[in-house]
């Protein structure tokens, strides 16, 4: 059973690519220049503490390798793919990796898939096109200067672009025979965002993905603002953001989560907040929402939605 939470935020709907944030860790391979997650039957995840708030994320593991034999392994942390369109966002800041306590770098990899998967990393980084080349030609649908046009079959017929990019913080992660290693790393997520938006209208458009039931659209109608203007009324709709977490790359790892626990905080105590989640989350104070459980196994990536009655002068 999906459960929704409705406890109770911001916002320009004008620019030009929604990022969501986050995801667990997993081990991947390089096939052909693009990042393909692979299983690894012999790294156990033994716990996960994750938390989540709009200001920050903080992940700790514990991972075990069970075989009798060293291993190294790339690992990659996967942002969900940008999609370009009408939402204003923030990027992903301060990512900090930990291995034991101690910090690590890590390399930071930009890839671009068509809708049908195929890789064109490379053929878009020798046109010379990156993510602000991408987000200026789907805002304006005009070349940017100095570039090269895309292909034809990698825009639809508005000069939309017709593949994704998505971010990668990978690096090189030894585990030695039948040890444990704590890894974790702490960033500023991406928050999906825009300008007041009518309730309807937000209703309508998360509805499915945020698990939104009768009282969650209540809420969200409560907090919608009018104000009268020149003796009429005038919507100004609601304040909210939009916060993704890639969850179900757990499943590349042996078995189940031995010991998860979910934190997620609110920015106020009268904030609403909605999700699809396969767990009962307790609320543990006005604020902070928990969920805990042995040998659990992530069905569904999480979509977080925040709402809160916009300031308004």
């Amino acid at each position: 059973m999906s459960a929704h939470l409705a406890i109770p935020i911001f916002a320009i709907v004008l620019l030009v690519y929604e990022e969501t944030a986050s995801a667990n860790d997993s081990s991947f391979g390089d096939a052909n220049g693009s990042i393909t997650l692979k299983y690894q039957p012999n790294i156990s995840m033994d716990k996960e503490s994750l938390y989540i708030s709009e200001a920050e994320v903080r992940v700790d593991y514990v991972f075990t390798n069970t075989s009798d034999q060293d291993l190294i392994v790339p690992v990659a942390f996967p942002m969900p793919p940008m999609y370009f369109g009408s939402a204003d966002h923030c990027s992903i800041e301060n990512f900090t990796l930990k291995v034991n306590g101690v910090v690590q770098p890590t390399e930071h990899r930009l890839v671009a898939q068509l809708e049908d998967k195929t890789d064109i990393s490379e053929q878009l980084k020798q046109l010379g096109w990156g993510l602000d080349e991408v987000a200026y030609f789907s805002e304006y649908a005009e070349l940017p200067e100095g570039k090269q046009p895309l292909p034809v079959h990698w825009v639809d017929k508005d000069n939309q672009v017709r593949f994704t990019l998505t971010d990668y913080f990978v690096w090189q992660q030894e585990f030695p025979a039948g040890k444990s290693v704590a890894i974790s790393h702490t960033y500023t997520p991406s928050i999906s965002t825009g300008v007041p938006f009518a309730a309807d209208s937000i209703i309508e458009t998360y509805a499915e993905s945020a698990c939104l039931d009768d009282s969650a659209k209540k809420g969200i109608k409560k907090r919608n603002l009018v104000v009268k203007d020149e003796d009429e009324d005038r919507e100004i709709g609601v304040a909210w953001s939009h916060l993704s977490y890639i969850l179900v790359t757990a499943n590349n790892w042996q078995g189940a989560i031995k010991d998860f626990k979910l934190t997620i905080k609110k920015s106020q105590a009268t904030d609403l907040m909605s999700l699809c989640f396969e767990g009962n989350l307790k609320k543990t104070d006005p604020l902070t929402f928990e969920f805990q459980q042995n040998n659990f196994i992530p069905t569904q990536d999480l979509s977080i939605l925040f709402i809160r009655k916009p300031e308004f002068e």
